[in-house]
């Protein structure tokens, strides 16, 4: 078939490119989500007509059928780390039919400038099982590409396309080193964002166990704060107590950026290992929920989330110290409106329980 009688049937086909790409972008991101696997982005494109002209005319190509063409519709997934390359990978080729002999893996290219053209091209199309199903009859047949890069392999290969060099040859000699250098460089911060990401899962993992037998080595950050928090057995009781007090039916999943606001308070009060962080609840619970009942204007429900006893507690030891200077040093790490207001309302608030 020649390229003009090609070009004529993609044209008369056009739509169900369009809704290829559509149905199947829509699915990759499901399945994705699905498989809870964090991800950059998915994208997607079908070829227009001039890019089809420019690849079947090429000297290199000859196709007998349009249908011989692996992309004509195209998906890239990008992924935030180097490791999720091969779970995409995985995934993709247990929901789809896999051609693997047109599927190319870049990444065991052996040079070392080739950074940018890493990523793993996958060619398939949609498994006989779904083309059973009435949206996805019009689709049997069809091929598609879905590469496969970590976000900073799609860096290098989006400012080395920008660039305008295709292979190392048509670099000029003095930048080739620079090139390489750079690819190097890209590729060890890959490495390290991997396993960075590797000690965090690794740190997370050994929480119950060094919370439990030395809470003294353990430094206040974000995720022991939150593992103290959700496990600790007289937190839990202590926030049961105030949920009835809010009137709210439960307790919602502790939020990032409240843990994060809690941790500031606690630092600037000199609090900065989980042990202090525990005698210091040892010291100041009992005033807690009074603190709160006198706090509190009205009945009304609120909603809050576990956690919520840092906040308070930071009030209650902020007022035992009755140093107002001290109280706004720290209460003005969070945007409140009138720190000065505030810390002279919880001194008020203390005073009416300490009576």
């Amino acid at each position: 078939m020649g390229s003009k009688e090609l070009v004529k049937e993609f044209e008369q086909k056009a739509s169900i490119f369009s809704s290829l790409e559509s149905m199947t972008s829509s699915l990759l991101n499901a399945l994705i989500t699905q498989a809870d696997i964090p991800i950059h982005s998915v994208t997607s494109r079908t070829k227009n007509v001039q890019s089809l002209s420019g690849k079947i005319n090429r000297p290199s190509k000859s196709y007998k059928n349009l249908l011989d063409i692996t992309d004509l519709v195209g998906f890239r997934v990008t992924t935030y780390f180097s490791d999720d390359v091969d779970k995409i990978a995985a995934l993709i080729e247990k929901e789809f039919a896999v051609d693997k002999g047109n599927s190319i893996d870049k990444r065991k290219a052996l040079e070392p400038d080739r950074f940018g053209y890493m990523s793993l091209h996958l060619v398939g199309e949609h498994k006989a099982s779904r083309l059973k199903l009435p949206e996805y009859k019009q689709y049997k047949g069809i091929r598609f590409e879905v590469q496969i890069r970590s976000i900073l392999q799609h860096a290098w290969a989006e400012i080395e396309h920008d660039i305008g060099y295709k292979t190392t040859n048509e670099v000029p000699d003095q930048l080739r080193r620079r090139f390489s250098r750079l690819a190097g460089l890209l590729e060890l911060a890959d490495e390290e964002f991997q396993s960075i990401k590797y000690g965090i899962e690794t740190y997370r993992s050994s929480l119950p166990e060094r919370v439990s037998s030395s809470p003294e080595d353990v430094s206040l950050d974000l995720d022991s704060l939150e593992y103290f928090i959700s496990s600790d057995a007289k937190v839990l009781a202590l926030e049961e107590e105030m949920r009835k007090v809010f009137h709210c039916k439960k307790l919602m999943q502790p939020e990032d950026e409240v843990l994060s606001n809690s941790l500031e308070f606690l630092n600037r009060m000199g609090i900065d290992r989980l042990s202090e962080l525990i005698s210091l609840y040892e010291e100041q619970e009992q005033y807690l929920v009074p603190f709160l009942k006198a706090w509190l204007s009205d009945d009304g429900q609120m909603n809050v989330s576990k956690g919520i006893s840092l906040l308070y507690l930071t009030y209650v030891n902020l007022a035992s110290k009755d140093d107002q200077v001290h109280a706004e040093y720290v209460l003005g790490s969070a945007p409140f409106m009138n720190v000065s207001e505030l810390a002279a309302g919880i001194k008020q608030t203390w005073d009416t329980i300490k009576i």
